[in-house]
């Protein structure tokens, strides 16, 4: 009984390293000066999204890093933005297809990406720094901004 618990033990560990977790970024948090939206061009409490989210970031490429790349990825600049906090909430870690759905789906917070195209060149730009996959990504989005992802 004692080998199966450690048998477990030991592929459940495993398993929870291959897990995306946002500690595996080292993230630090700052103070943004703005009460703007990048999303909405709205006055709001605004934090810092990731324009490519960390568990993005991890599902096309970043699993691969070292702790360091993941903390110089998480804490980039060029790969924030300034977003009320209810749209960021709502975009969560999603790609830019489903936070566009997510924006209009009528089940509660709607809004409209007023500078989507220039969310999708932030996005674009990010990935292509890091080598990260677009795999994840409908690339007629893209399409419709003139970015070709593929």
């Amino acid at each position: 009984m004692i080998k199966f618990f450690i048998a477990f033990f030991f592929v459940f560990s495993a398993h929870a390293k291959d897990k995306y977790q946002r500690s595996q970024f080292g993230y630090q948090s700052y103070f943004i000066n703005s009460k703007v939206g990048f999303y909405t061009g709205k006055t709001c409490d605004t934090n810092i999204d990731h324009v490519v989210s960390l568990k993005d970031a991890y599902q096309s490429g970043a699993n691969k890093w070292d702790f360091n790349m993941r903390k110089q990825f998480s804490n980039d600049k060029s790969n924030h933005v300034p977003a009320c906090r209810r749209v960021n909430s709502s975009k969560g870690s999603s790609t830019p297809k489903h936070f566009l759905r997510r924006s209009n789906d009528g089940k509660g917070l709607d809004y409209k990406i007023i500078p989507f195209c220039n969310y999708l060149k932030i996005y674009y730009k990010t990935k292509i720094k890091y080598k990260l996959s677009f795999k994840n990504n409908d690339p007629t989005l893209f399409l419709r901004c003139k970015i070709k992802i593929y």
